[in-house]
């Protein structure tokens, strides 16, 4: 049985939202909302990095660094169809490409997990305590989490260990 689920990442997803749909007015509302969010990225990539061959050892070296996660997905390739039927093994990193929110120039799954080391609150710390919390809105976070659980599910098929 795999430590880290997809399943889970979704029910934090399901649960942010019904914070976001009764109230992001309040600051702890906010701060619930961008806090599962984060979480559930965090799952959502330390399950890809098990379904691709990493040792739950391996994962927890990561600790919830984003950073590291995203380093050790670019040490992944995917299956994917550049077009006609045709397929290639391209570099999984390209989940840090995914656009969020075209609203926002640079809102990428990557710009948006790797927000501390621009000045945002870092995760989960600085997101769980302390007076104020410096970070993207919180219902952009959450689409990143939508976002980025979806094409998980895209290339759950055929994410690999480069070898």
């Amino acid at each position: 049985m795999a430590e880290y689920n997809l399943g889970f990442s979704q029910k934090l997803i399901e649960a942010a939202r019904m914070v976001a749909e009764d109230d992001l007015d309040s600051e702890d509302a906010a701060r619930t909302v961008l806090y599962l969010s984060l979480l559930s990225c965090e799952i959502t990539l330390k399950s890809l990095l098990e379904h691709a061959g990493f040792s739950v050892k391996e994962i927890s070296k990561c600790s919830h660094d984003f950073n590291k996660l995203l380093l050790c997905i670019g040490k992944c390739r995917i299956k994917k169809e550049i077009g006609n039927g045709v397929y290639r093994w391209v570099p999984a990193t390209r989940i840090r490409s995914i656009p969020v929110d075209p609203v926002y120039g640079n809102a990428t799954i990557g710009t948006l997990l790797e927000a501390g080391d621009c000045g945002a609150s870092v995760y989960p710390n600085q997101i769980r305590y302390g007076d104020k919390v410096r970070h993207f809105p919180p219902k952009l976070m959450l689409s990143a989490a939508e976002n980025l659980l979806h094409h998980a599910k895209g290339y759950w098929i055929t994410i690999r260990i480069c070898q």
